[in-house]
Parts: structure tokens; sequence; C-alpha cells
């Protein structure tokens, strides 16, 4: 088979489709992964403060929030590699 020098720009480009929603999931992920990741380093300091006023306890049920969301969130990334 010979290759004809007139293709045409599809077949003369390498097939890179842009995923839209894979540009959109991937920081997403990214942020989720490394939200479950690092607000578990705020339970001790939190826990070691006695959690005497209201204020810290709310800050503590963030924190498990955002944790948690962070774990949904997060699920997949870099499962590719």
């Amino acid at each position: 088979m010979s290759t004809s020098p007139f293709q045409s720009p599809s077949e003369a480009l390498p097939n890179r489709s842009i995923d839209i929603q894979s540009l959109a999931v991937r920081p997403v992920r990214f942020a989720g992964f490394w939200a479950a990741v690092l607000s578990p380093l705020a339970y001790p300091p939190l826990l070691l403060s006695g959690l005497d006023g209201q204020s810290l306890l709310v800050l503590l049920a963030g924190v498990f929030v955002v944790n948690v969301l962070g774990l949904l969130l997060g699920r997949g990334y870099r499962a590719d590699a």
C-alpha cells in the first residue's frame, strides 16, 4: 500500500482528543486526595486542646467532614499509575 500525500487533516494529525470531563475531574481528585491525607494531621492538636469550647467542637466536626469528603472525592486519584 502506498501513502497518499493528500491526507485529510484528521488523518494527518495524531488522535489527541482532549476530554473536558477529565480536565475537570483530575484537579478535584487531586485536591480530595490530599485533603484526605493531610486533614487527619489536625486531629491530635484539636483533641489534645481538650475541646473546651463549642467552637473547637465545631472545628473538629469540620475537619472530620473535610476528611470524609476528601476520601470520597479523592477516590481513584492516580489509579492508573
